[in-house]
């Protein structure tokens, strides 16, 4: 029986961090050019604005980095944990 429970938290938690990696697939296909095209039109949340410490090529390839690497990690733990929590693990 505890076997069976840990088993479909597992699952549960597999199924989350699958969800969290879709959700930043779909932030780089379809969130990513709309965020690199108002930061090179200069709106960054929602206000016109000028960088000043970094160029337009840089706060790109920064922004196209945290949206490949860091984010899908992060999603697809707080997915994991998530999913547990769902299936009542711990």
């Amino acid at each position: 029986m505890e076997q069976a429970f840990l088993m479909a938290g597992l699952m549960a938690g597999g199924l989350g961090a699958f969800i969290g990696l879709a959700i930043a697939i779909v932030a780089n296909v379809v969130v990513l050019p709309a965020v690199l095209k108002a930061q090179e039109d200069g709106f960054v949340m929602g206000r016109k604005t000028e960088l000043a410490t970094m160029s337009n090529e840089t706060l790109a390839r920064l922004t196209r980095f945290f949206y490949r690497v860091p984010m899908p990690i992060i999603f697809a733990f707080v997915g994991f944990f998530a999913g547990l929590k769902v299936a009542g693990g711990h």
